[in-house]
């Protein structure tokens, strides 16, 4: 899904239940379930189900650190929601 289409779709569901909380599950199983604290956190995501998540942010604080360097200067490909 695309960030146009998540936010397509939550615009709507918005329109209607405005003042409802947000939750997500944490597992695929719903065995568990937390309020959506985070707005959103741009970055790179490689890989597909289990594949590593890193922040804009944390390679800005350190674009030297070795594992950040393949994305310095380079446009994030998700945000992430949770």
């Amino acid at each position: 899904m695309t960030l146009k289409e998540y936010a397509e779709s939550i615009n709507k569901l918005a329109e209607k239940y405005p003042d409802i909380l947000v939750v997500y599950s944490s597992d695929d199983e719903g065995n568990n379930f937390q309020k959506v604290r985070n707005t959103g956190t741009l970055g790179f995501f490689d890989g597909d189900y289990h594949g590593d998540f890193i922040s804009i942010e944390h390679i800005k604080e350190d674009p030297e650190y070795e594992m950040y360097k393949p994305y310095v200067n380079k446009e994030p490909n998700v945000v992430c929601i949770n």
